[in-house]
């Protein structure tokens, strides 16, 4: 299993910057509303910010949902590699789980 300090897969990593860019948009559609309605950017943002946000979200979505998908497939087979070695010693060491009357 995957110890505290393993270092995170590269979908995790992708779901930082993801967020980070979300979280951005938000605060710029914050700051649109007490900005000048003129300004070019609050023009734009004004026009497409609603689909850049979802479009955001469910990128977000996408990559935290493949980021646990990944880790959890990971974590089973590492789970079956470590426990193969072992049930191969158990049923080698000649001892029966059976009991004869």
């Amino acid at each position: 299993m995957r110890g505290p300090g393993s270092k995170p897969s590269l979908l995790f990593q992708l779901v930082i910057p993801a967020t980070a860019v979300f979280v951005i948009t938000i605060m710029s559609l914050i700051a649109v509303v007490f900005s000048d309605p003129r300004a070019p950017l609050a023009q734009w943002l004004n026009q497409h910010g609603n689909k850049l946000l979802v479009g955001e979200f469910i990128v977000v979505i996408i990559l935290s949902i493949l980021a646990m998908a990944v880790d959890r497939i990971q974590t089973l087979r590492q789970i079956k590699q470590d426990s193969l070695p072992q049930a191969g010693n158990s049923s080698t060491s000649g001892e029966t789980t059976s009991v004869e009357k």
